[in-house]
């Protein structure tokens, strides 16, 4: 169960009791929701039939942060790895996106209103299958840890 005090992960899976945080448009952008919506396994099982929720929509949930294979030197490795290549992003507070949960995102608690920015560019899978993942990961050179 999610409560006001748990710092959450914006870029979580599908499961009962995660909160679904935008849908995915045809530009393959993050519409972000406004309000706080509670996903349950019927809306998993319904949006599951011919895509994986993840490419779809985007999640949230409790940062489980050592427990996730992208936490690394006491950070998430997702937001760090995408600010690495947008070095010189600086954004005030009055300029950033609709967001349910901002005061509590992981990203945005570690790096500022910068994540916010490139947070609706940021799909969790957009892969269609594993295999897809796979070839991804062997064709770019990706550590698997």
């Amino acid at each position: 169960m999610i409560t006001d005090t748990n710092t959450l992960c914006p870029s979580s899976r599908a499961e009962t009791g995660a909160i679904l945080l935008g849908v995915i448009t045809p530009q393959e952008q993050v519409a972000m929701l406004s309000e706080k919506v509670e996903v349950n396994q019927a809306f998993i099982d319904a949006v599951s039939k011919e895509k994986s929720p993840e490419s779809q929509f985007r999640f949230a949930n409790r940062c489980v942060k050592s427990g996730c294979q992208q936490w690394a030197s006491g950070r998430c490795g997702v937001i760090d790895a995408v600010m690495k290549v947008n070095p010189d992003l600086q954004v005030q507070d009055s300029y950033l996106p609709t967001c349910s949960i901002r005061s509590q995102c992981r990203w945005y608690l570690q790096t500022g209103a910068n994540a916010c920015v490139v947070c609706p560019f940021i799909i969790t899978d957009s892969m269609e299958t594993a295999e897809d993942r796979i070839i991804y990961i062997q064709e770019n050179e990706l550590e698997t840890v």
